[in-house]
């Protein structure tokens, strides 16, 4: 128990330090552009995670990265003292160690979910917090009120899940899954049952959005299952990603792992109940993958009950390759220090592109970059044309130039694809205003795809961005001369 809360509070200041220095993502700009307009939900995801942003943003009275970040480092702590919790209960406390330990070195969540503004953070808390309490229930000699309140706190905690992330329903199917493999007499009682009735009391929220916005957000996830050709190269290259984002060696244990509790069946119930979890959420994004374009990250929550089975066998093999498996966990984490050091380094200076030049035309530290130098020529021009309003061609450049502006200014997205864009600033409530047409270099294409929403475009001032003193990424604007509701206009959902 010593060496986990140890991790959690190193960890957690590495954490802190880093979410001091970078910058917002795209994905974070956006969720904080979003959050300014509270809702039953929202267009890409379930609400929570804006609502965290939302609360922190109200209470301290700023957009501050750090700040913003805080719930998501403190939900990761917590997911890390969880997977210790629920490991040590099904697979012993020296599981439960290296569990947490593969937890916090594996980039996937170390990165993605433990300082992001992101569906992710909530999502994993909240599913390991279920399976927990399940776990406690189930596979425990509980009393049977407080196996039966631990069974309410699961449902409580899975409805939050589903509130994070719409990949929570593959925690409720695994669980499902081991109920009736495993105690089928489980299911013809109450308790379960009350446990899904309360799930799906607090996902209410989402359904009653997306009721009244024609099942706007349903309807956009769905159609991100484009069927395209059949390509087991694409589905190939999807899990590798996987199992880079993991760590490739984390991964191959990770999977092996697996394996070995699915033969094992439903006679080994706890390490069955983990492969039923993990199984279906890797398989289903796997395989789709050679159908259609899918994002490593979308198994994340599968991988993570892998993580468990991971740690039962690195106990049992620590007695005899204890300098193996001290090798493997010095290298990964001496890799994870490289990989922030250079993250942190090239996002604050662009030190990368100098030496090698080719670098700078795919730079993904840019997502990173603040476009606060915006602001400055946005308020004069505030100050002489108080009606006026920014224009973008791209959910992605509306999100880092409402951020940047901090919500003075109305930020559009003139696009087929406008996301929750087309709720919160909806073009159609701006016809005939004056636009501030807004996009980074890398956009080449941007006034094709404004001219149709305006009666005329005039040339504007390129605003730079810059790092350590020097140019970064250019921002080019135009003036937009009467907004107009010419097709394609983003549809009103």
């Amino acid at each position: 128990m010593r060496a986990v809360l140890q991790l959690i509070v190193w960890t957690g200041l590495a954490r802190l330090a880093l979410a001091g220095v970078l910058g917002l993502s795209v994905d974070e700009s956006y969720t904080v552009a979003i959050s300014r307009h509270l809702d039953l939900s929202y267009f890409d995801h379930p609400p929570l995670h804006v609502w965290l942003v939302a609360a922190v943003a109200r209470l301290c009275g700023s957009e501050q990265p750090l700040l913003l970040r805080l719930p998501d480092i403190a939900l990761f702590a917590g997911s890390t003292w969880l997977i210790y919790r629920l490991t040590a209960l099904l697979c012993g406390e020296r599981a439960g160690q290296w569990a947490a330990l593969s937890f916090n070195l594996a980039p996937l969540f170390t990165f993605n979910s433990a300082i992001g503004v992101v569906p992710d953070g909530p999502l994993i808390f909240f599913s390991l917090l279920a399976i927990e309490c399940f776990a406690t229930a189930v596979l425990t000699d509980a009393a049977p009120p407080r196996a039966r309140a631990l069974l309410l706190a699961c449902g409580a905690a899975l409805g939050l899940a589903l509130l994070s992330k719409y990949t929570a329903l593959f925690v409720l199917l695994g669980l499902g899954v081991y109920l009736a493999s495993c105690h089928p007499r489980l299911l013809a009682r109450a308790d379960p049952w009350l446990a899904v009735l309360t799930a799906a009391l607090l996902f209410t929220p989402v359904l009653a959005w997306n009721h009244a916005h024609h099942w706007a957000s349903f309807t956009f996830q769905a159609g991100r299952a484009r069927w395209l050709d059949f390509s087991l190269a694409r589905a190939a290259a999807d899990f590798a990603a996987q199992c880079l984002y993991l760590l490739p060696w984390t991964a191959a244990a990770a999977l092996a792992a697996l394996l070995r509790a699915l033969r094992r069946g439903p006679h080994h119930e706890r390490s069955w109940l983990l492969a039923c979890l993990a199984a279906a959420p890797i398989a289903a994004f796997s395989l789709a993958a050679a159908w259609t374009e899918v994002l490593p990250h979308w198994a994340a929550v599968g991988w993570l009950f892998t993580l468990p089975l991971l740690g039962e066998r690195l106990a049992a093999l620590e007695p005899e390759r204890t300098r193996l498996l001290q090798r493997i966990t010095t290298g990964s984490a001496v890799l994870l220090v490289a990989l922030a050091v250079l993250l942190v380094s090239q996002a604050s200076t662009g030190w990368v592109e100098r030496v090698f030049p080719a670098f700078a035309a795919n730079d993904p530290t840019l997502d990173v970059l603040d476009w606060r130098a915006l602001a400055p020529p946005v308020a004069r021009l505030r100050g002489e044309r108080p009606t006026l309003v920014i224009a973008t061609v791209s959910w992605i450049d509306a999100g880092k130039a409402s951020y940047a502006l901090g919500g003075a200014v109305p930020v559009l997205c003139l696009s087929q694809d406008p996301r929750e864009f087309a709720f919160s600033a909806a073009p159609r409530d701006f016809l005939g205003r004056e636009a501030l047409i807004v996009a980074p270099a890398s956009r080449p294409d941007w006034l094709r795809r404004a001219a149709p929403y305006f009666s005329r475009i005039e040339p504007g001032a390129d605003v730079v961005l810059t790092r350590a003193g020097a140019p970064a990424l250019t921002l080019h604007t135009a003036w937009g001369i009467s907004l107009r509701a010419a097709p394609p206009f983003p549809p009103a959902f």
